[in-house]
């Protein structure tokens, strides 16, 4: 451990190596910190724990160290890395008045693993792993890039980001933007609060934020879309399989379809009007703000709902 002259300043480097078979689990449990996760050419699970505090003594800093010691265990293939404090008092007061507390763990584990990860204030990123992924923290960004298998992640108020994962994708932010590229499989998707958007997913979507912007673009699947107050673009393929539902409370929708596209559509605003590109089959008496009718003699469902904005599709 090493103190600044001025300013109170201590570090502290933990590694850690055990050998472990393919399949295994990798447990993170830590107050505070970010978390990263990657995988190796090896049988082994290899933890990198770096974590840095400032306060008006170094005699605190090694305290608050000591109490909130990082803790290693191992049962058969699973791998547990904690870091709880003891003392909960005065919590809030550790990032008050001057003084910073930082965390990083940097871990390595066999291409097919499991991770359950928790932090209480610090980002998570996992790369490359084949296997569950659970993920949660309470303020960070998530980031998540070629992961294979069941993915459930969450965070109180950071960003969201998914690329090129495949399985079930479950993600989940209080109030950051949410984005997923590439990939396959089923995903929901949601935000409190930011711009969410689904981009080349193969497999069907659910996306849902509070007050942000909506994207979908090229998603062959079911698609679910709703926020409660931004506008909505879809970019939708020539062939729809499988039901689209979009739907704004205060925004407009602009979706762009190729022109040989045959679906049934059924669009309706409170509040602007409706216009299309694409020659629709009215059915019923028409009406401002509402059509409904075939397109190219009908097929899957396109419903569209905006509750104060126009509606328009557009030839792609």
């Amino acid at each position: 451990m090493t103190a600044s002259a001025v300013l109170a300043t201590t570090e502290e480097q933990i590694n850690r190596r055990f050998a472990v078979q393919p399949g295994g689990t990798l447990v993170v449990e830590v107050d505070f910190g970010a978390i990263k996760v990657s995988t190796n050419a090896t049988s082994e699970v290899v933890v990198d724990a770096w974590r840095k505090v400032k306060r008006k003594s170094k005699a605190a800093e090694e305290a608050f160290l000591k109490e909130s010691a990082v803790q290693f265990s191992q049962e058969g293939t699973t791998v547990t890395v904690r870091s709880h404090r003891e003392s909960r008092s005065n919590w809030s007061s550790l990032w008050s008045g001057g003084t910073s507390t930082e965390g990083r763990y940097t871990i390595t584990v066999p291409a097919q693993f499991n991770t359950q990860l928790k932090t209480g204030g610090g980002g998570i990123t996992v790369t490359d792993l084949t296997g569950e992924v659970k993920a949660h923290t309470g303020g960070g960004s998530l980031s998540m890039a070629r992961v294979q298998g069941p993915l459930t992640g969450d965070t109180g108020g950071g960003g969201v980001e998914a690329t090129d994962c495949e399985g079930t994708v479950k993600l989940n932010t209080g109030g950051g933007g949410a984005h997923v590229r590439g990939g396959g499989g089923s995903l929901d998707l949601r935000t409190g609060g930011g711009g969410i958007s689904a981009k080349k997913f193969d497999g069907p979507v659910r996306l849902q934020t509070g007050g942000g912007d909506l994207t979908v673009e090229h998603v062959p699947g079911e698609i679910n879309g709703s926020t409660g107050g931004g506008s909505i673009q879809a970019v939708l393929p020539s062939e729809i399989a499988a039901d689209v539902k979009l739907s704004t409370a205060g925004g407009g929708i602009t979706v762009s379809i190729p022109t040989t596209a045959a679906f049934n559509l059924d669009a309706k605003t409170s509040g602007g009007g409706v216009s299309t590109d694409l020659p629709v089959t009215v059915v019923g008496k028409m009406e401002h703000g509402h059509l409904e009718g075939p397109v190219n003699g009908g097929g899957k469902p396109v419903v569209l709902r905006s509750g104060g904005g126009s509606i328009r599709l557009k030839k792609l």
